[in-house]
């Protein structure tokens, strides 16, 4: 199951109720984007990246270049680039960790995540 709890994402808010930075921001609204399926939003179908349909299954060769290029564009006004590593986790079926790396004015913005057949986290 895919964790869509995240009480740092409810307003910009770390766990204490304090404003996040501005990576922190960047970082919450990127994991959503690649949680978010793609048409579920009413006024923004177009937004998303929708990792739970890779769940379960092999993926595909251009996967981490999608995420790459999906960040980009989505965060255009915010990012400067965006790399992305998939590597496949040892002696598990169709899971993976996503090791993204976020540029954003010469700071770097480090997100892991851990996909497998039963859902999606940050690490």
């Amino acid at each position: 199951m895919t964790e869509y709890f995240d009480i740092k994402c409810d307003d910009d808010l770390d766990p204490f109720a304090r404003d996040v930075g501005p990576l922190e921001a960047l970082g919450q609204d990127i994991y959503h984007w690649l949680i978010t399926n793609t048409n579920s939003l009413l006024l923004d179908p177009g937004w998303g990246f929708g990792l739970e349909q890779y769940l379960g299954k092999p993926l595909p060769s251009s996967f981490a270049s999608d995420i790459e290029i999906g960040v980009r564009d989505t965060f255009h006004d915010r990012v400067s680039d965006a790399r992305c590593v998939v590597t496949p986790v040892a002696g598990e079926l169709d899971s993976y960790r996503l090791d993204l790396t976020v540029e954003v004015d010469g700071e770097f913005l480090e997100l892991a995540l851990s996909m497998t057949p039963s859902g999606v986290r940050r690490l």
